[in-house]
């Protein structure tokens, strides 16, 4: 949850990563369910998000996390999911 503000800290959107990247086959969007029983649907916002897929390139820097600072979907994931409140 790099980024967001805790209990002690303020919010840093320039740390802003995402390790996963969301597939693309489905229109730029994904459905999420929650332990409470609801569910969402999300488009995702950020082309940074979804970048076109190219024959033999990786996605992601290698190091586990895609730098995507300021972008509004990690803000929305990082709101949605569960997070420390240290």
């Amino acid at each position: 949850m790099s980024g967001y503000p805790t209990l002690t800290t303020a919010g840093n959107p320039a740390a802003y990563a995402l390790a996963d990247m969301p597939g693309t086959y489905h229109g730029d969007a994904c459905g999420f369910s929650f332990a409470d029983n609801h569910s969402e649907l999300r488009k995702w916002r950020d082309p940074r998000t979804c970048p076109p897929l190219q024959p033999e390139t990786l996605i992601f820097n290698g190091y586990g996390e895609t730098p995507s600072p300021g972008t509004m979907d990690v803000a929305w994931l990082q709101d949605h999911s569960t997070r420390p409140l240290k």
